[in-house]
């Protein structure tokens, strides 16, 4: 009953201020940003997500894995030696962004030659503990 009262109070309400003429229009517009205000605090909006979709960043993990595994092959392929670092920058920026999205610290930056190989294998140890799938399925034609 109570809710009838107030929605019948509502419904009356918002019928008087859109019959109003519009030279009223300040107190409609305090009126609707008081009711917004009211509603953001019994029901606030949902959180927004911020960066790439995780899927998406552990997707380009795997490519960009499966690029440098093929880049691993000893036969000469022109240009390889730029592709390797270019798909080793990449697969280090992904690798950060991944680590930011999963709260999961990483050092990355600062680091060369061993100690960032070592400290790469760190923070894929800790995303794979985080749940997320590093290493995809391979395909038939793989095996």
């Amino acid at each position: 009953m109570v809710w009838f009262a107030l929605w019948l109070a509502m419904t009356v309400m918002v019928c008087v201020f859109a019959a109003l003429p519009p030279g009223r229009l300040p107190l409609q517009a305090r009126l609707r940003d008081t009711i917004s205000r009211r509603w953001l605090q019994i029901r606030p909006p949902r959180p927004q997500p911020i960066g790439r979709p995780i899927e998406d960043l552990a997707a380009s993990l795997r490519r960009i894995q499966r690029w440098l595994d093929a880049y691993a092959d000893p036969r000469p392929i022109p240009g390889k030696a730029t592709k390797v670092i270019a798909a080793g920058t990449a697969y280090d920026r992904v690798l950060v962004d991944a680590c930011h999205a999963l709260e999961v610290p990483e050092a990355l930056d600062g680091t060369e030659g061993l100690d960032r190989e070592a400290e790469r294998l760190r923070m894929q140890a800790a995303l794979e503990d985080a749940g997320l799938v590093l290493r995809g399925r391979r395909r038939e034609a793989d095996r």
